[in-house]
Order: C-alpha cells, then sequence, then structure tokens
C-alpha cells in the first residue's frame, strides 16, 4: 500500500525530515484521542454548545489532507451542518499537527504527507527512484490526490510506469479519492499509451448493453465498449415501476424466493441500493417470510444506536415495567448516567400504571436537579403518548419530535440517521397496534450478524445478500436487484447542484450493473410520504434516457408497461386508483 512503502521510506530518511529520534506511528483510535487531548487544551468542550466528536474530527483532517482542499471545503460538501465550526478545527488541526512533530508522533496521513515532501526534494528523490525502476499502481481510480503526486514523483525520472483502473468505477469521492487522477494520468505522462480491457468476462452481453448505454452517458470519461467474452446475449434487464416502496420490497421478496424455487440459491442473489434506508422495508418484508439475508455496509437496521433509542421509548410506552427501554430513554437525557437511571427506574417499576409513573416517579425529579428539564420533557411525552385513542402512527411521531434534539446531539452524522427514521415513521403509520409494530421489528436472531434462517431451507444455505453499492464494488452474483431508483436517491439528493458529484452518483450506478452475471432487475416506487403528506417520486435521470430505457424490458405495478410515465400526470392518476386498503392490510394479515 502507499501507506507502508511510505513508512518503509521514512524510516530510513527520518532524519532528512527533522526526526531526531525514531517515530511512532498513531493508529486511529490513538489519533482521535491526541485530537480529543488538543480540543480539551484548546477549550472547545467547555461551551454549551456541542463539539464534533473526535472520530467526525479527525476524518474532517484527513479529507482535507488527502484531497488537498481547505478544512471548510470540506464541510461544505460533506457536514455542512458543522459549518459553523470551520475556524475552530482549523485552528486544531494546527495544533494536532504541532502536537505530533513536538512528539515525534506520525498518523497515516502523515505516512503520505511526509513520504511526498522528501520526494519533492531532487537529490533524495534520485536516490529513493533509482531503486524502484518500474512503478505499477493497481486500482488507480481509488488514488486520492495526495497519492497522484507521490506516484508522478515517483516516476518523474525514468518515466516507466503503469496505472491499471477504471474511470468508470471511481466511487469512492467521499473518502477522498479523486476520479481527476486517472483521467489527468496523460497529461502527467503525454507519452503514454492507453490500453482498453473491453472484453468482458463476467455479465450477458445484454446487461453490458445496458452498462455501456450508461457510460455513453458519462461525460469525463474513457470511451470504450463492454463485449461478453461469454458470447451469450441472456434475458433482457427489466425495469419495473411500482405505486410504493411497500409494493416495491414486497415484489422483491416474492421473486426472490420464487428464483430460489428455481433452482437460484439465495447466496446468488443480491439486492443492492445507494442509501441503506431505502432497504428498510425489504429487510421487515424478507423477515416476514423467513428469508434469511446479510446486510454490508453498515449494520442491520434493527441494530442501530438510533433506532434502537427510538424502540426504547415505544416500548416503555408498550410495556412500562420494561426497565431495559426504561434505562435507555433515561440515559439519553444529559446528566444522568448508570446510578441515577437505576434510581428512577426503580420508583418508575414500583408505581401504578402510566398516571403513576408520570405524576409520582418522574415529578419526585422534576425540579433541584441537573437533568430535571431533561426528565420533564420525557415525562411530558409519556403523558402524552399513553393514550388508547392515539394511532401507532401518532405515537411514533410524538417520539420522533422528542427524540430528533437529541439524535442531532448525539450524532455527527444525524442527517443519515434522520433518514432512517423517517422511513421507520411511514412504516409505524401502516400497523394498527402498537405491539404488532414492535414484534415485527424484534423478529431477529439472539445472536448479532446471524441471518435469520428459514426453516425449510438446507442448513449450508448461505443468506441473500442486501448491500449498499459501495461495498458491492469487486463483488458479483447470478441474479442482482437494484432498487429505489429516483431522484434523490441515485444520485442522492446532496450532491443534485454538483456536476462532479452527480457524475460519480452516475458511476455508481454503472458498478451497480456490472456486479450481474445473469439476470438484473431495475426498480422504482412512484408515491412516497413526507412528513405526512403524499409525494411524487421522478425515476433517476441515469435511468431516463432514451438509450438505457432501449435497453430495458419495462413493466409496470401489475405488469402493464407505462413507459416514460413517471414524469406525466396520467402515471399519477393511474397509480392513485389501485384498491389501498388491500394494500394496507398486507402487513397484518402475517398474523
Amino acid at each position: 500500500t502507499f501507506h507502508s512503502f511510505g513508512f518503509k521510506i521514512l524510516k530510513r530518511y527520518a532524519r532528512s525530515i527533522g526526526f531526531v529520534t525514531s517515530f511512532s506511528v498513531l493508529d486511529e483510535a490513538d489519533s482521535e484521542e491526541l485530537l480529543h487531548r488538543c480540543c480539551v487544551k484548546l477549550g472547545f468542550f467547555k461551551r454549551e454548545k456541542r463539539f464534533p466528536k473526535k472520530d467526525t474530527l479527525r476524518n474532517i483532517i484527513s479529507m482535507a489532507i488527502n484531497k488537498k482542499i481547505s478544512i471548510k471545503e470540506v464541510l461544505k460538501k460533506e457536514y455542512p451542518h458543522l459549518l459553523e465550526y470551520a475556524s475552530e478545527i482549523k485552528k486544531l488541526s494546527k495544533a494536532y499537527a504541532q502536537n505530533k512533530i513536538e512528539k515525534n508522533y506520525l498518523d497515516y496521513d502523515d505516512l503520505l504527507v511526509y513520504l511526498q515532501v522528501l520526494l519533492e526534494n531532487e537529490q533524495i528523490r534520485e536516490r529513493i527512484t533509482k531503486k524502484y525502476k518500474y512503478i505499477m499502481v493497481d486500482e488507480y481510480q481509488d488514488t486520492n490526490p495526495l497519492q497522484g503526486d507521490i506516484t508522478f514523483l515517483m516516476a518523474k525520472g525514468h518515466r516507466n510506469i503503469m496505472a491499471v483502473g477504471d474511470d468508470a468505477q471511481s466511487i469512492y469521492g467521499f473518502r477522498g479519492t479523486s476520479h481527476e487522477n486517472i483521467m489527468a494520468f496523460p497529461k502527467r505522462f503525454p507519452e503514454c499509451k492507453i490500453v482498453k480491457l473491453e472484453e468482458n468476462y463476467r455479465s450477458t452481453q445484454s446487461i453490458l448493453d445496458v452498462s455501456n448505454a450508461v457510460l455513453e452517458n458519462m461525460k469525463n470519461k474513457y470511451s470504450k465498449c463492454l463485449v461478453s467474452a461469454r458470447k451469450v446475449l441472456g434475458s433482457s434487464p427489466r425495469l419495473f415501476f411500482f405505486k410504493d416502496i411497500y409494493d416495491e420490497a414486497d415484489w422483491i421478496a416474492s421473486e426472490i424466493k420464487k428464483l430460489r424455487d428455481q433452482e437460484v440459491p439465495l447466496r446468488h442473489q443480491a439486492v443492492l441500493f445507494r442509501s441503506s434506508y431505502i432497504a428498510i422495508p425489504l429487510q421487515a418484508e424478507l423477515s416476514r417470510r423467513n428469508i434469511p439475508y446479510q446486510v454490508f455496509g453498515g449494520l442491520r437496521f434493527y441494530e442501530t444506536a438510533h433506532v434502537k433509542d427510538v424502540m426504547a421509548h415505544l416500548k416503555a410506552l408498550l410495556n412500562p415495567k420494561d426497565d431495559l427501554a426504561w434505562s435507555r430513554a433515561l440515559m439519553l437525557i444529559g446528566e444522568i448516567g448508570p446510578k441515577t437511571s437505576e434510581l428512577i427506574v426503580n420508583e418508575i417499576l414500583a408505581a401504578s400504571g402510566f398516571n403513576g409513573i408520570v405524576k409520582d416517579a418522574l415529578s419526585k425529579y422534576s425540579k433541584g436537579y441537573r437533568y430535571s428539564k431533561g426528565l420533564a420533557k420525557l415525562s411530558l411525552l409519556f403523558k402524552n403518548s399513553s393514550g388508547e385513542r392515539l394511532s401507532v402512527g401518532e405515537k411514533f411521531e410524538n417520539v420522533y419530535k422528542y427524540y430528533k434534539p437529541i439524535l442531532k446531539a448525539k450524532f455527527d452524522d444525524w442527517p443519515l440517521r434522520l433518514n432512517d427514521l423517517k422511513t421507520l415513521r411511514q412504516i409505524s403509520s401502516r400497523y394498527d397496534t402498537l405491539e404488532e409494530f414492535l414484534a415485527d421489528l424484534a423478529i431477529e436472531p439472539p445472536e448479532r450478524g446471524v441471518a435469520r434462517v428459514d426453516p425449510s431451507s438446507r442448513e449450508d444455505e448461505r443468506p441473500l445478500t442486501l448491500s449498499t453499492i459501495h461495498s458491492a464494488k469487486g463483488l458479483e452474483w447470478d441474479c442482482v436487484f437494484i432498487i429505489g431508483l429516483m431522484e434523490g436517491v441515485l444520485p442522492v439528493s446532496f450532491a443534485i447542484g454538483d456536476e462532479d458529484e452527480v457524475e460519480e452518483e452516475n458511476r455508481l450506478f454503472y458498478v451497480a450493473i456490472t456486479r450481474a452475471k445473469n439476470r438484473l432487475f431495475l426498480s422504482f416506487h412512484h408515491e412516497g410520504n413526507r412528513g405526512g403528506i403524499t409525494q411524487f417520486n421522478k425515476i433517476s435521470r441515469f435511468v431516463d434516457t432514451a438509450n438505457v430505457l432501449s435497453k430495458l424490458e419495462k413493466e409496470g405495478v401489475f405488469g402493464e408497461d407505462p413507459g416514460r410515465m413517471p414524469y406525466d400526470a396520467e402515471f399519477e392518476e393511474e397509480v392513485l386508483v389501485y384498491d389501498k386498503d388491500s394494500l394496507t392490510k398486507r402487513v397484518i394479515d402475517y398474523f
């Protein structure tokens, strides 16, 4: 790796860059701890408003270094909700760098920074590069600007260099990689020869025809046309239009089971998506049908801290004797630790019903304590949410509004987590009882990360894969479903308006398509819900082009061919005539 090579060179030339004694390399945990200490010294944790966490700070500073951009630029693109801390983080970055120099520390980024500093010295560069007559860099599309400069300096003298990569698979901009590196290679080495590898050994030609159409629509690219080495045309990829996300999940779960019955094992099938929250209804549907699955690109939805936090409040509403739920809810309040939580929980368990909990147990601590204000808000939540006339959706909405400020205070990436809760809010409104809703979410295995197994399946059967597209890169399956192909999802909403980021989203779509070997299914749902208001989605711009659509078989909710109707009023009217009652009953029919 670039980092291990940098370490090897820096050990030899430590004195040349000012290290009198040997240096220590900080791992990520050490780097975060040092940043935390610098924050304490600068007094950033003494203010009323919450400062970003140490892992977030490390990510911000690291991205600025690797992308060679300012901290303010990083915040604007990746953490706009933290932009108010730009000057403090810049000051922290300088203090952190000074601290490392004083103590002979190098972090991962320093291994590259100092390597570049060495290579910029002509005499040292000649001594280093004469030992490496030939340079080859693999996966060059995944390098960042700093690594691109190191590559150029390593080959600057002898020009014997080969870079291997696929510009159409440059999808890790959020990690600091730069698509421009592979595009600029011929500019840095004008005499280079470009060799195109266009023979594909994975997919059928029908699937490659779709990927070629997507490639054709990219702006900043190397032109190429993929041809299947298998000499098999294969079945045409299919595009499905669904009324809503629940119809989409229902059909996909049914199709997965049908494919398994047709001797396509679950381990050879995958469902890919841009963002994890879009797969939440599908996870619920798979669990109901006992279809085993594993999730890549993060924890299972049900295991995430923010979902567990919200569930704790709903569990306490359902069962006032649930001491685990009460304890979790109480410890989300500032100044309440394990001992205080245990004390209050004992009072709650001794109380009689919700009236007793609110009037006796919680009101006892409503004045005179540092946590009294927070406890009063919790008391009000339960007072307003315990009524039997309230629907499940209304109870969830109360908890959602109460928890939202806690979410923002607890997590630096709260905008992403908020999407999960919004989707869960939609799901909750489809249930008749809170008991059923919580029971559905509890249908998870006792061990973390172990897939739920269908009793009728073979013992050695490996589960279906659900994965973000980023985590699927480099993998392949016989059958691939790409779901949620709407504007705002793919391309993701925060990329819209930035030409480079939209281009990366298009490359992400290309990567997803090329994971499929034999069958490819694309899907889109038209009707969504935001804050209780129905909204109508537009199909992704990457699908809605003449050359891509011409390579797809298009099917509507019940098999109709709506063609390009998502963009006109006729489609909206047609979607709304379906029997809503039969659709909303589907969830509870399984009980």
